[in-house]
């Protein structure tokens, strides 16, 4: 672990026996005519070993991880040794944890050996606000140190999800710890417009801590909070990170007709348009590939151009077109592109698939809503830009009508 820049002024020592191997080796490829490339100032890491700064001065610092912590959870001191001259780490010297009493006085917690760069980190678990240091050598030694204090604070309330992202219907864990302990009455409430409207209640255990279980009905980011005490008057509020609700949609992959594309280039370009996150992505709408030999919600059929009017009246052989589950990409414009798109032919297969799979979600087309502006994904730009630039992502208000 680095916690700092090394300072690349102070060369790494090596034992007497690694520095003859190492000139053996350079003398080795010499005799060849290879020359190793020069090491790079950050390619060299300045170390001490503890004996060696032994009656030196050192500087240690100290950063707590996280700053503010549920009551009963875990802090991580993380700090480094270093010689207060050269900045380089110190090895394998013992580190110790302090905190800091009601009385004023220090009091070791615990201890660590720095690694090979001089870091070193001392697991704690928070019980209260408390003041920690770090300190190395003995009281009055040269090599003696000790950190700046850091104060860790015990959150009134925490609040964390199972899950970032959740398919919906699907449950998801909010829980946490309430500092104040005991069996108290908490609510999980959620952000609707401009107020906040109850999902669920969840009771505290004996020790603070809660599980509520909230299943979202709508597609969307959910901003939920977990709050104690009347609304007019809160005691305490935790709000985890923000929800994603997705619906998630299976496909397969198939051909119709003689392909000369290559088929798995085609699979791999729908799987990155998908999960391309300025895609349909963005609307909470996933896409998974359907499991073997299953048929997934739709299917992507790369067709010979001459199938294509086998699917509907409506398909023609010159482009690709969508019926019903099927989302069917014409093989000729996928290896050409057309003619009336400016873009490269990465931009067109993506602009395809993206603008089938739109009318799969149920959107029509759109049009060019002014020159010089991006056209909508929905536009049918394989006919002709109308004085839009090429594009092939859908435009936000595009990912609003899906969301």
């Amino acid at each position: 672990m680095h916690l700092s820049s090394p300072n690349p002024s102070s060369p790494v020592r090596r034992p007497a026996g690694a520095a003859r191997v190492v000139a053996g080796a350079l003398a080795l490829l010499a005799l060849t005519g290879v020359v190793p490339p020069a090491p790079s100032a950050a390619d060299v890491v300045p170390t001490r070993s503890a004996l060696e700064q032994a009656g030196s001065p050192t500087t240690l610092t100290l950063a707590a991880d996280p700053a503010v912590a549920a009551r009963g959870g875990p802090v991580s001191l993380v700090g480094r040794l270093t010689d207060s001259a050269t900045g380089a780490g110190v090895v394998g010297a013992l580190v110790q944890a302090e905190t800091l009493t009601a009385e004023g006085a220090w009091v070791p917690v615990g201890g660590a050996t720095t690694d090979a760069s001089g870091a070193v980190a001392v697991a704690q678990t928070l019980d209260s606000s408390t003041t920690y240091r770090l300190h190395h050598g003995a009281t009055g030694a040269p090599e003696e140190s000790t950190s700046a204090a850091v104060t860790v604070s015990v959150a009134a309330l925490t609040a964390e999800l199972s899950t970032p992202a959740v398919r919906l219907g699907r449950p998801v864990t909010v829980s946490g710890v309430l500092a104040a302990g005991g069996q108290r009455a908490l609510r999980v409430e959620r952000r609707l417009a401009s107020s906040w409207q109850l999902v669920t209640r969840a009771t505290t255990a004996a020790d603070g801590s809660y599980r509520a279980t909230v299943t979202p009905t709508s597609t969307g980011y959910w901003r939920l909070r977990v709050v104690r005490g009347p609304r007019a008057r809160l005691l305490a509020v935790a709000a985890p990170p923000v929800l994603d609700v997705f619906h998630l949609h299976t496909y397969a992959v198939r051909t119709r007709g003689q392909v000369r594309a290559d088929l798995a280039e085609f699979r791999a370009v729908v799987a990155r348009t998908y999960a391309d996150r300025r895609g349909w992505l963005r609307g909470h709408h996933r896409f998974r590939p359907a499991a073997p030999a299953r048929p997934g919600q739709l299917t992507v059929v790369l067709a010979q151009a001459r199938y294509l009017p086998t699917y509907s009246w409506i398909c023609s052989p010159a482009y690709s077109c969508q019926i019903g589950r099927n989302v069917i990409i014409n093989e000729t414009r996928w290896r050409t592109g057309s003619p009336s798109f400016p873009g490269t032919l990465e931009d067109y297969r993506r602009m395809v698939v993206n603008h089938e799979t739109g009318h799969w979600l149920g959107r029509p087309h759109a049009y060019c809503p002014g020159p010089g502006r991006l056209a909508p994904v929905m536009q049918q730009q394989s006919k002709g830009m109308r004085g839009c630039r090429a594009n092939p992502w859908p435009l936000p208000r595009e990912i609003a009508a899906v969301s």
